[in-house]
């Protein structure tokens, strides 16, 4: 079977970067004018990373009925996600949807991403087999849960999680680069961060969409994604297995999701953050968020009766998702 052209569904985390590298140093006024060239690439994009233009969503309410997703790719904010995503794309017959995240739980508001029966018909044909998926980092989200298995209940779903120490700096990290200077009323360094995430616990901060602590602790969420789809129908590995062995690991997926076994094309990591200098992790604060979500950790390894190796000192996987 021969790959797609892996790189239609990298180019919009390009220009979602440079977008927001703009808003983050303040361009604005005569200069933003420089932006329209980007402006305009971005209305005629194959895929999205979050929200497409409302032109292109109007203009397919015109080409007939969609199908909605039969499979779910999964994880925690900051865990990989993006990179599974746009792998598992890569896949002759999986289907592209025109949307990665629809920032919705909610099955209706997913259609119009989707392809259309003739379309997801014709792959079929075309392919021997059709997957389509559904791709977010709502791990904890039961209104998401509940509405997939609704429309569903035979649903294939993938979870792939991070180390939550790890997953914590990279959200630290994009938050001030989504953030930017809304950060710098609440925190000067990632301790200061940390620090107002265990003051706040277990609720979120003003300015930030997920709470630090919270969402890396990962077993009860993933305790009621086996209970709603029967562990045969859901598959959970951790994301430095799969950066370990992107190849290995997607052929795993594609076996679960019954498709036949096609190696991907390896390129640049998606979503990374693009800002130098910014304030490092240090051991102290690794060392207290550590023994935070170790308790948590052996909870979710008792369930799968696998041990992921997050509570046990090792040399930390190149950065990913940053």
């Amino acid at each position: 079977m021969t790959l797609k052209d892996g790189r239609q569904y990298t180019i919009a985390y390009d220009l979602f970067i440079q977008q927001r590298l703009n808003r983050y140093h303040g361009i604005s006024g005569l200069a933003r004018a420089k932006e329209f060239p980007l402006w305009l690439r971005n209305q005629t994009l194959p895929h999205y990373f979050v929200q497409a233009p409302r032109i292109r969503r109007a203009l397919r309410t015109l080409n007939g009925p969609r199908v909605l997703p039969d499979f779910a790719c999964i994880g925690p904010a900051k865990g990989g996600t993006s990179e599974l995503a746009s792998y598992l794309m890569q896949h002759p017959s999986v289907a592209t949807p025109l949307t990665k995240e629809t920032l919705s739980p909610i099955p209706e508001d997913w259609r119009i991403y989707g392809p259309t029966v003739r379309e997801f018909t014709k792959l079929a044909a075309r392919t021997g087999h059709a997957r389509h998926g559904y791709y977010d980092p709502r791990l904890h989200d039961t209104i998401l849960m509940h509405e997939f298995h609704r429309i569903r209940p035979d649903g294939k779903v993938i979870l792939m999680l991070r180390n939550p120490v790890d997953r914590a700096y990279s959200q630290f990290k994009w938050d001030i680069f989504i953030a930017g200077s809304l950060m710098a009323a609440h925190t000067t360094s990632y301790a200061d961060y940390i620090e107002l995430a265990f003051d706040r616990y277990p609720h979120a901060f003003p300015n930030h969409g997920y709470p630090i602590l919270p969402t890396g602790i990962y077993v009860n969420a993933v305790r009621r994604w086996l209970d709603r789809f029967g562990p045969d129908n859901v598959m959970v590995f951790a994301a430095e297995e799969f950066f370990a062995d992107i190849p290995g690991t997607l052929c795993r997926v594609h076996d679960f999701l019954d498709l036949p076994a096609v190696p991907p094309t390896i390129r640049p990591a998606v979503n990374q953050n693009p800002l130098p200098g910014l304030p490092p992790r240090d051991p102290e604060t690794d060392r207290r968020l550590a023994e935070f979500f170790a308790p948590w950790n052996e909870q979710l390894y008792e369930l799968l009766d696998r041990d992921l190796g997050w509570n046990t000192p090792a040399t930390r996987v190149r950065e990913f998702a940053a």
